[in-house]
């Protein structure tokens, strides 16, 4: 298998040894595809599969005659360190500079996949929702996309089910902040291991935080939230109840409960009773100063559990059992000898209380050993959980909508953003109108360099994978984003997926394995290519992508491709399989905008020039075009020239279009204003009017009170005269004449109390020149001269007061019409039509004479 292989050690210094690796077909050819610094100069040693495998063990990395193989191999230990890889290829024959076999197409294929991944920048986002995952499972899972990602439309609609429940709970319903990083102890535990106490404090917390899932969620359901698919992965959420009563409230500040252990407790009560009985022992030895002068200091220590004292070395035996000695060797760390039992004692006392723990974590242990396949399928269900909501928290840092995800093999976005730019840039970010697979299959992009192309293609890549893997997309309102079973895009140098070939031939070999690939997979393909047409002569090159392109579609896969070739684009703009937009050059410069419809050009020396490009060396590009080419630069140039010209006179006319909008909606607003100061006007009058009608009701009803009160007063004097009429009829006709003198006594009051009335409300209420004046406002006449003077003291109401210094009136009666000075009238009130007398008497007593005589004698009572 290796006898096409050379490896050659270059002889440089040690520290930068390293393999290269030669391929070739025959022992005359070989293409370097390894390590650039050495040279074939140096002896080359031919080695068989022994010696291969020797430097594999070594550490070397041994890649296969196919460039493809040492690609993968060398992108994967750059990816995982620590860990050494060799590849080899089993079977693929090279003839030229063609890959064929079932098994390297198999391999390349998974080549391209990891490069689609890395060239549309998706590994960005995935760096990002591992760093908003709580749960250790749950970060790993959100940087491998096999565990990631759904594998048809229902998967994707659950996780996005997911997450639409996760925003209907509460903080508190979802107690998830714990690393569950256990793997490694239930690991061990399943093999046989015994716990440390650190560590099956770390298991109990986990188990803890568990069942603070499960019933957090549960409690969230029975408040009536509706978390079916949360729920359903919750319910996995259980574990025996032998493991529950072992490690549940097990530990308190890190040790063993002395509650759950009654046990470890009388242990560690005779510890404590035993030390400090020791402590008060030894400082009655210190207070005896029976060893004063053979200690270092007058305090004490402990050395473990038991007591010593500091004393000098040459009297250590003398005080009693050295346990330890300082450095220097001149201080010795001396147990007294009235402590030495009490000592062992305690000793004694900690050995058993180590067993008694020892015996504690191996039941713990057994019980986790015997729950293994349980514990790892909560720690999935957590990690599960934990990975919906760091797509929730992704979705909300990307801006990002639900879609609607079918398989149908269709992209409609409305606002689509670029991912990767969205979490770099918020909200600086151009959004584009996309659609693909309804009714076009394909997509072909045109524009200037630079001009936003291959951002536009990743968008459309990037937003696929998003829906697949259940992270709400940045699309827009009402985004729809299908099940894509296969993304795979050719994006940059296709040379590192098979090293060995050129540039263009690595785009053809990979265009075969996309070819390959979306046979089976038909519309939920989505095909992304990048410079179709480009790497070798233009027209061949354009034939060639037009004829793959075609491929594509014919197989029903969806085909998003970049291009700067006529050929092709023409080709698009007839085919109504494709669309073509175009990327917006404005002023001089790319907007990164797109266009609908459209056919973007190039603008490769305008490009030059803004990159700072010599304008001599640019102008000498130009010479060297062809007549034709060189008439359709010009015709390009006049056509942007006339473009903007175009936009300038579309912008004016949208200003001025602006402004006649302003100006009407300015004389809309006085007009309802207006209309709102007439209806206010109106509201006036008749509030007006109810206060008269209420102010007459009022002087009627005190009118009528008072007049009340006079009858009463006249009834009892009718009533006492009536009486004395029995009696003294010839006074009677004096009393009469009395009661007619008070009836119009009273006439008289009434009248001039209505008089004093009439003459308040008709006085005049003289204007100033700042005063206000409104439609209908009733003003008196006062001109001494002009126009005026004819009608002073006559009274009109305002027609018009626009003008600060003239008001426009009608005369009461005749209604003319006059423009008067405002400072020639006075506020006054409406003209009030006159009142009949309130009083029932129509006989006044004339001037100079008498009331007629009446003879109330004969009257019937």
């Amino acid at each position: 298998q290796l006898q096409n292989s050379t490896f050659v050690t270059c002889p440089v210094q040690m520290a930068e040894l390293r393999p290269v690796l030669f391929t070739s077909t025959s022992l005359g050819r070989a293409a370097e595809v390894g390590h650039s610094a050495c040279s074939s100069a140096y002896p080359c040693f031919r080695r068989g599969k022994s010696a291969a495998d020797s430097w594999v063990r070594n550490g070397l990395l041994v890649a296969s005659s196919l460039g493809s193989t040492s690609a993968v191999a060398r992108r994967r230990l750059d990816k995982r360190p620590g860990k050494r890889f060799h590849r080899i290829a089993r079977y693929g024959m090279a003839y030229g500079d063609e890959f064929v076999g079932e098994e390297v197409d198999k391999e390349l294929a998974e080549s391209l996949q990891a490069r689609t991944f890395e060239s549309l920048d998706f590994d960005f986002v995935l760096q990002k929702l591992q760093s908003l995952c709580y749960t250790a499972r749950a970060a790993e899972m959100a940087v491998n996309p096999a565990d990631l990602m759904a594998g048809s439309a229902a998967e994707a609609r659950d996780l996005f089910g997911m997450v639409l429940e996760l925003t209907n709970l509460e903080d508190e319903d979802l107690e998830l902040e714990h690393r569950l990083d256990i793997s490694a102890e239930v690991e061990a535990c399943s093999k046989g291991g015994v716990f440390e106490e650190e560590d099956a404090e770390k298991v109990a917390e986990c188990l803890e935080a568990f069942l603070r899932l499960r019933n957090g969620l549960a409690m969230a359901a029975q408040r009536g939230l509706q978390i079916p698919l949360l729920m359903e992965i919750s319910s996995k959420i259980e574990l025996p109840d032998e493991l529950l009563d072992v490690m549940l409230e097990a530990f308190v500040d890190g040790e063993l409960s002395e509650k759950k252990f009654p046990e470890i407790k009388e242990s560690r009560e005779r510890l404590r009773f035993l030390e400090d009985a020791c402590g008060a022992k030894l400082r009655e030895v210190l207070a005896s100063g029976k060893y004063q002068r053979y200690l270092e200091d007058d305090g004490y220590s402990k050395f473990g559990k038991r007591f010593v004292l500091s004393v000098k070395s040459e009297f250590k035996s003398k005080v009693g059992k050295t346990l330890d000695e300082s450095r220097t060797g001149r201080t010795a760390y001396v147990e007294p000898y009235e402590l030495t039992e009490m000592g062992q004692e305690i000793e004694q006392l900690n050995q058993e209380l180590k067993l008694t723990i020892r015996r504690i974590l191996s039941v713990m242990s057994s019980a986790v050993a015997r729950s293994v396949n349980g514990i790892r399928t909560c720690l999935e269900a957590a990690a599960k959980i934990d990975l919906a909501r760091a797509r929730l928290f992704l979705g909300e840092d990307l801006q990002g909508e639900i879609p609607d995800v079918r398989d149908e093999g269709i992209i409609s976005c409305r606002q689509a953003r670029n991912p990767c730019l969205v979490l770099r840039e918020r909200s600086k970010v151009v959004s584009y109108k996309l659609q693909i697979g309804d009714p076009t299959q394909g997509l072909i992009i045109s524009g200037p360099n630079a001009g936003g192309k291959t951002v536009l293609l990743k968008t459309m890549g990037l937003l696929a994978l998003l829906a697949r893997c259940g992270i709400p997309v940045p699309g827009g309102e009402a985004p729809r984003v299908d099940f894509f079973k296969v993304v795979l895009a050719e994006v940059g140098d296709m040379q590192t997926i098979v090293d060995d070939l050129s540039t263009y031939s690595a785009h053809l070999v990979a265009s075969r394995i996309m070819l390959s690939v979306t046979k089976t997979s038909k519309k939920r393909s989505l095909v992304l290519v990048d410079e179709a047409g480009t790497g070798t002569d233009p027209q061949q090159g354009a034939a060639l992508a037009q004829a793959i392109i075609e491929a594509f579609l014919e197989s029903g896969a969806r085909v998003v491709a970049t291009t700067h070739c006529l050929q092709l684009k023409s080709w698009a703009m007839e085919d109504n399989r494709t669309e073509t937009v175009a990327m917006e050059y404005k002023d001089g410069k790319p907007t990164f905008r797109l266009a609908q419809n459209a056919i973007g050009e190039s603008h490769a020396m305008e490009t030059a020039l803004r990159l700072d490009l010599p304008k001599k060396l640019v102008a000498r590009a130009e010479k060297l075009l062809s007549e034709d080419q060189q008439t359709l630069l010009v015709l390009q140039r006049q056509a942007e020239k006339a473009e903007q010209e175009f936009m300038a006179q579309t912008e004016q006319a949208r200003e001025a279009e602006a402004e006649a909008r302003e100006a009407k909606e300015a004389l809309e607003e006085q007009a309802d204003a207006l209309q709102r100061r007439e209806e206010g006007i109106l509201e006036m009058e008749v509030d007006l009017a109810k206060r008269r009608e209420l102010m007459r009701k009022q002087l009627q009803a005190d009118f009528k009170a008072k007049w009340k009160t006079q009858e009463r007063r006249l009834e009892e004097v009718v009533k006492r005269l009536k009486e004395e009429a029995v009696q003294n009829g010839a006074r009677f006709k004096v009393a009469g004449d009395a009661l007619e003198e008070l009836r119009i006594e009273k006439d008289h009051e009434a009248e001039a109390a209505y008089q004093e009335e009439v003459r308040k409300r008709s006085e005049p209420i003289l204007l100033k020149p700042e005063d206000k004046l409104g439609i209908g406002d009733w003003v008196m006449i006062l001109s001494q001269s002009g126009s005026g003077s004819p009608w002073r003291g006559s009274k009109a109401f305002v027609q018009s007061a626009s003008d600060p210094r003239l008001v426009t009136v009608a005369l009461h009666g005749s209604y003319n019409t006059l423009m008067l000075p405002k400072t020639e009238l006075a506020r006054t009130s409406a003209p009030i039509k006159p009142k009949k007398p309130v009083s029932g008497n129509k006989h006044y007593r004339k001037e100079g004479k008498a009331a007629p005589m009446r003879d109330y004698s004969k009257m019937g009572w």
